[in-house]
Protein backbone atom coordinates (compact mmCIF):
# COMPACT_ATOMS: atom_id res chain seq x y z
CA UNK A 1 0.00 0.00 0.00
CA UNK A 2 1.27 3.41 -0.89
CA UNK A 3 0.71 6.12 1.66
CA UNK A 4 -0.89 9.40 0.71
CA UNK A 5 -0.85 11.82 3.60
CA UNK A 6 -2.15 10.11 6.72
CA UNK A 7 -4.26 7.47 4.96
CA UNK A 8 -2.80 4.35 3.30
CA UNK A 9 -3.98 3.81 -0.26
CA UNK A 10 -5.86 0.53 -0.77
CA UNK A 11 -5.87 -1.62 -3.90
CA UNK A 12 -7.96 -4.58 -4.94
CA UNK A 13 -6.03 -7.82 -5.43
CA UNK A 14 -7.47 -10.52 -7.70
CA UNK A 15 -5.85 -13.95 -7.94
CA UNK A 16 -6.58 -16.34 -10.78
CA UNK A 17 -5.13 -19.84 -11.02
CA UNK A 18 -3.98 -20.25 -14.62
CA UNK A 19 -2.85 -23.88 -14.40
CA UNK A 20 -2.26 -26.76 -12.02
CA UNK A 21 -0.04 -29.52 -13.41
CA UNK A 22 0.51 -32.88 -11.69
CA UNK A 23 4.17 -33.58 -10.86
CA UNK A 24 6.14 -36.40 -9.28
CA UNK A 25 9.13 -35.70 -7.14
CA UNK A 26 9.19 -36.85 -3.53
CA UNK A 27 6.80 -34.60 -1.62
CA UNK A 28 6.01 -32.50 -4.72
CA UNK A 29 2.70 -33.48 -6.32
CA UNK A 30 1.71 -30.44 -8.41
CA UNK A 31 3.00 -27.19 -9.90
CA UNK A 32 0.80 -24.15 -10.41
CA UNK A 33 0.81 -20.80 -12.16
CA UNK A 34 -1.27 -17.86 -10.97
CA UNK A 35 -2.11 -14.39 -12.19
CA UNK A 36 -2.04 -11.68 -9.54
CA UNK A 37 -3.81 -8.43 -10.40
CA UNK A 38 -2.92 -5.70 -7.90
CA UNK A 39 -4.83 -2.53 -8.69
CA UNK A 40 -4.57 -3.15 -12.45
CA UNK A 41 -0.93 -4.28 -12.43
CA UNK A 42 -0.84 -7.94 -13.54
CA UNK A 43 1.93 -10.30 -12.45
CA UNK A 44 2.08 -13.95 -13.55
CA UNK A 45 3.83 -16.24 -11.09
CA UNK A 46 4.98 -19.69 -12.25
CA UNK A 47 6.47 -22.54 -10.23
CA UNK A 48 4.19 -22.52 -7.20
CA UNK A 49 4.66 -25.91 -5.55
CA UNK A 50 2.05 -28.12 -3.88
CA UNK A 51 3.79 -30.39 -1.37
CA UNK A 52 2.70 -33.34 0.74
CA UNK A 53 3.41 -32.82 4.45
CA UNK A 54 3.12 -35.36 7.25
CA UNK A 55 0.94 -36.73 8.63
CA UNK A 56 -1.70 -36.00 5.99
CA UNK A 57 -1.53 -32.41 4.81
CA UNK A 58 -0.64 -30.12 1.96
CA UNK A 59 1.56 -27.04 1.86
CA UNK A 60 1.71 -24.46 -0.93
CA UNK A 61 5.10 -22.82 -1.51
CA UNK A 62 6.01 -19.88 -3.69
CA UNK A 63 8.81 -20.47 -6.24
CA UNK A 64 12.37 -20.78 -4.96
CA UNK A 65 15.79 -20.18 -6.47
CA UNK A 66 19.28 -21.21 -5.38
CA UNK A 67 21.55 -18.45 -4.14
CA UNK A 68 25.31 -18.28 -4.77
CA UNK A 69 25.90 -20.70 -1.87
CA UNK A 70 23.46 -23.22 -3.37
CA UNK A 71 20.78 -22.68 -0.72
CA UNK A 72 17.11 -22.41 -1.68
CA UNK A 73 15.63 -18.96 -1.14
CA UNK A 74 12.23 -17.50 -2.08
CA UNK A 75 12.23 -16.13 -5.63
CA UNK A 76 9.63 -13.52 -4.66
CA UNK A 77 8.51 -12.03 -1.35
CA UNK A 78 4.83 -11.24 -1.00
CA UNK A 79 2.91 -9.88 1.97
CA UNK A 80 0.64 -12.31 3.85
CA UNK A 81 -2.41 -10.49 2.45
CA UNK A 82 -1.39 -11.75 -1.02
CA UNK A 83 0.49 -14.96 -0.17
CA UNK A 84 -2.36 -16.50 1.90
CA UNK A 85 -5.05 -16.11 -0.79
CA UNK A 86 -2.66 -17.55 -3.42
CA UNK A 87 -2.34 -20.72 -1.34
CA UNK A 88 -6.11 -20.87 -0.85
CA UNK A 89 -6.75 -20.43 -4.60
CA UNK A 90 -4.23 -23.14 -5.55
CA UNK A 91 -5.71 -25.56 -2.98
CA UNK A 92 -9.22 -24.88 -4.33
CA UNK A 93 -8.00 -25.56 -7.89
CA UNK A 94 -6.33 -28.80 -6.75
CA UNK A 95 -9.54 -30.00 -5.11
CA UNK A 96 -11.54 -29.27 -8.28
CA UNK A 97 -8.98 -31.09 -10.49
Amino acid sequence: MAETGDQPEKSTVNITVLSVTPARGGRLFALASVEIDIGGVVIVLHGIRALRVEPAGTRIELPKIRNAAGLLRPAVTLPPEVYGPIGDAVLDALMRA
